[in-house]
């Protein structure tokens, strides 16, 4: 692949956590790629955002201002093959980055699945008798920007070039200034989220396996299993146990990371087992009708509650998708689905795709739009914006009209990802908002702020003419970088209506005929083997 393509690649499908809802995402950015120019120096803000895992607990994402993401993307792309050569310094990896050589994937880089973890933890299990888990404490948050040349080139060595003024010629140097760039030079910290940060957070680990194999700690490669934070380490004894903490504690230090004391744990035997939920679904493959929906969910709840640490309901939703979209008995479907988000409201962007298009089959029950008023209430309650903007989206998809009691509880998250949605959904005539609020929030903005999405979709679609959303080509416009932008109809925000159909799930393989019950069963059953596991889910 060249430097050219795995740049458009970024562009298109890099950019945005994959967390968000379809209409966050970017339209005609890659066929900016070789053309878009910055000055050197321009830095501005990330623009970050509360999001629940699967387990429930927030965690923060960004999203890399445009012009500081072409810059980074720009730079990995060309620099890759050096950056994979740090990454062979590792052996013991499971999630590796890579540019696809295969057409068909919807991230701009892959890295493991979970047949890969599965296989390397029962090897580990099956070959040492304890297990050291291990964890780095918040790992993205915590990456000191300047260790990037360090794990390119060993502490050492970079340091020394620095000292003698020859680091700022090397690739990784440039890249330390790049990712400082995104968000106002700050050095501590990268966004969860964007591909680039995944593609760095791997530069990082390749050089801590590096130096912990390589040390006096007598630990192999074999021993050791990450899948990226999280680490086993296959030990004899006790005594090998706390030696191996010792030195991944140490190395930890030496790169200005710390370890998760809350995580970690000594198992043996088969207190140890590397998760294989998924078999206890594949009874179902001979059922079907009432009797399928409601073993698949009663197996769904029992089986999420043995495997807190894996994304059961996630996997489960997903896979069986196309059975539970074509079964007849969809109002049974629906309900167990609401009864689901009603309990884990932050489980939304997985029990959506399904609940969606049987309501774009059938006229929207009253209970869903309780759900949807409810979801809003209770996740901008909590601040998981992640969960909000699935509950915002699901309103603009089946055109929910939300009041302003709701629509007050979304402004008052303040954020901008939010307001987008908001904007859009009052230009629709289904969210009554307060927009002179909004209008006031982004009148002392600018482009260089977190603020630029709403500054930029909201004044290019013209969903609002006063002078709080017309700062392109200005002095707020440092460079007319977003003025250009909009020359060449680049989008951050989609809205047209392929953006609100299930097909736009991506990796559901789902079309809104496969919710037309009077399909055959047989056709349903075969499409039940199209999906692989090719996401992790634990």
């Amino acid at each position: 692949m060249t430097s050219h393509a795995r740049l458009a690649r970024l562009l298109a499908y890099g950019f945005y956590p994959v967390e968000l809802p379809p209409p966050f995402r970017t339209r005609r950015f890659s066929a900016l790629a070789g053309s878009l120019s910055a000055p050197p120096g321009y830095y501005a803000s990330t623009t970050f955002f509360d999001g629940a895992t699967f387990r429930g607990s927030l965690r923060s994402f960004g999203v890399i201002n445009p012009i500081n993401f072409y810059m980074l993307s720009d730079h990995i792309a060309s620099a890759w093959d050096d950056i994979v050569s740090i990454y062979q310094l590792s052996q013991c990896s499971g999630a590796k980055p890579h540019f696809p050589t295969r057409g068909g994937s919807s991230r701009a880089i892959e890295t493991s699945n979970i047949s890969i973890k599965r296989r390397s933890q029962s090897h580990l299990a099956s070959a040492y008798p304890m297990i050291l888990n291990l964890d780095i404490n918040r790992f993205y948050g915590s990456i000191y920007t300047h260790s990037i040349p360090w794990a390119a080139l060993g502490k050492e060595t970079a340091k020394s070039q620095l000292k003698t003024k020859n680091l700022s010629s090397h690739w990784s140097d440039t890249l330390d200034v790049l990712v400082r760039n995104c968000n106002q030079k700050q050095t501590v910290g990268i966004p969860i989220g964007p591909d680039t940060s995944r593609i760095i957070s791997e530069l990082i680990l390749s050089r801590i396996d590096y130096e912990i194999i390589s040390s006096a700690g007598n630990l192999i490669t074999e021993q050791i299993y990450h899948n990226i934070d999280d680490y086993q380490f296959g030990v004899s004894d006790l005594s090998q146990a706390e030696a191996a903490e010792t030195n991944f504690v140490r190395t930890l230090a030496k790169y200005e990371l710390r370890l998760n004391d809350f995580k970690r744990s000594l198992k043996s035997g088969l207190d140890f087992a590397p998760s294989n939920f998924q078999r206890a679904f594949d009874i179902l493959g001979s059922q079907s009708d009432k009797r399928f929906v409601e073993h698949f969910f009663d197996i769904l709840y029992s089986v999420s509650k043995e495997n807190p640490e894996s994304n059961v309901i996630g996997y489960a939703l997903k896979r069986f998708g196309k059975i539970l979209a074509a079964n007849k008995y969809r109002d049974l479907v629906r309900e167990y689905i609401q009864r689901l988000v009603f309990a884990a409201p932050h489980h939304a962007r997985w029990a959506f795709p399904v609940l969606l298009g049987i309501c774009r089959q059938t006229i929207t029950k009253p209970e869903v739009k309780r759900l949807i008023n409810w979801g809003i209430e209770t996740t901008a309650r909590r601040n998981d914006v992640g969960s909000l903007l699935w509950f915002l989206y699901t309103a603009l998809f089946l055109d929910t009209k939300i009041d302003s009691l709701h629509c007050r509880y979304r402004i008052d998250v303040s954020n901008e990802l939010v307001d987008v949605m908001l904007i859009h959904g009052f230009n629709k005539g289904i969210f009554d908002i307060d927009i002179q609020a909004i209008r006031d929030r982004y009148a002392p903005t600018d482009f260089l702020s977190s603020a630029w999405l709403p500054l930029y979709e909201i004044e290019r679609r013209n969903w609002d003419r006063s002078p709080s959303f017309r700062k392109m080509g200005t002095a707020n416009d440092p460079d007319d970088l977003y003025n250009k932008l909009n020359e060449k109809n680049v989008e951050f925000y989609i809205t047209r209506p392929s953006a609100f159909e299930v097909s736009a799930f991506e990796g559901w393989q789902l079309t809104q005929a496969d919710f037309d019950h009077t399909r055959p069963e047989r056709e349903a059953k075969m499409n039940w083997a199209m999906h692989s596991e090719a996401e992790n889910y634990g």
